[in-house]
């Protein structure tokens, strides 16, 4: 763990792309953008993407930019493209040593930039990502309990040393708002998948194949929770993202087998949870084709053990929905 020691002082004074990302943020936009105009650290360029909000988010960085005359690359989408897709033009058009990203909801503290480069620049060029803790707020701007960490890693018994890999395997316990990266990293790992439907697991895992990940004890960001933001998006979707990321990692050849093990039982454990949402909306195919995965990574061991299992697949071989035996399992199924 690395905190800067003079963070008013960079040791060097590297250009620094910093880029905004907005999807029908409109209400919250213009303060995550003067959190980046905040920052103490000038030698920035900044680069906005809107992804064809149906909002007013367009008028409202327009109106913020115009009024603050602030210089910067504002692509505008007429279709919406994803994340991925919107990132990949961000990077095209940067210059930066260092590259920070943030969503149109979330806010940076001042001296982010400041400190993240200031530790980046007194490092050798292997570590690739410093990161820090974030603040959580609700929708209002008003704190919430709990550091971002904690709060949303719960089984993380602590932050991992520099190579991060073995924890990313687990889950995605990076702030991504909080995150400084060597531009060179694109070099070498390319850009994001436009598969995918988030954007930064799969890169976390990419880039910690070949660098390290410095953690910083001082918190530099914000992270907004609201009914719109990704983290309480459909459940379903984030299940079947999550096994996007891993089963790409798989896939790859490049896991040890002790890696391996880790992230067959895990894809197992999600392809039963999908089993179980395929069988409360009374799908018998998805059902079976969710445990079918499950048999595929090896892992019959599962939560709920004999009971859960034979519940399901005697659902989806017979349709037998009303059993008692699976109600005691799932209580709330019809």
């Amino acid at each position: 763990m690395l905190a800067p020691s003079h963070p008013e002082n960079p040791t060097a004074n590297p250009l620094v792309t910093m880029i905004v990302l907005c999807y029908n943020q409109a209400r919250f936009v213009v303060e995550t953008l003067e959190s980046v105009k905040a920052q103490t650290y000038k030698h920035t360029e900044l680069i906005i993407v809107d992804d064809c909000s149906t909002d007013e988010s367009v008028a409202v960085i327009g109106r913020w930019l115009q009024e603050n005359q602030i210089e910067c690359t504002f692509i505008r989408h007429e279709k919406n493209q994803g994340v991925c897709k919107s990132l990949n033009e961000a990077l095209a058009n940067t210059v930066g040593k260092y590259i920070s990203m943030t969503a149109s909801d979330d806010v940076w503290l001042p001296d982010k930039i400041a400190q993240q480069v200031e530790i980046m620049e007194s490092q050798p060029d292997t570590v690739g990502v410093v990161y820090s803790d974030a603040f959580q707020m609700d929708e209002c701007g008003l704190p919430i309990a709990g550091m971002y960490i904690p709060a949303n890693n719960p089984k993380l018994p602590e932050i991992p040393p520099r190579q991060v890999l073995d924890a990313l395997l687990d889950h995605n316990f990076i702030p991504g708002m909080t995150t400084l990266v060597r531009r060179s990293c694109y070099n070498v790992v390319g850009s994001y998948d436009e598969s995918m439907p988030t954007e930064d697991w799969d890169m976390w895992l990419r880039i910690a194949q070949h660098y390290s990940f410095l953690y910083s004890s001082i918190p530099v960001a914000k992270y907004r929770s609201h009914p719109d933001s990704f983290s309480h998006s459909d459940p379903v979707s984030m299940i079947v993202g999550t096994i996007m990321a891993l089963a790409k990692q798989f896939e790859l050849g490049h896991l040890n087998e002790e890696q391996k093990s880790t992230v067959a039982h895990t894809l197992a454990l999600l392809h039963f949870e999908l089993a179980i949402f395929a069988r409360r909306n009374d799908n018998r195919v998805a059902t079976m084709k969710q445990l079918a995965a499950c048999v595929q990574f090896g892992r019959f061991a599962l939560p709920g053990g004999f009971v859960a299992w034979t519940s399901l697949l005697g659902y989806g071989l017979f349709g037998l929905r009303r059993l008692r035996w699976w109600k005691g399992f799932n209580p709330q199924s019809g």
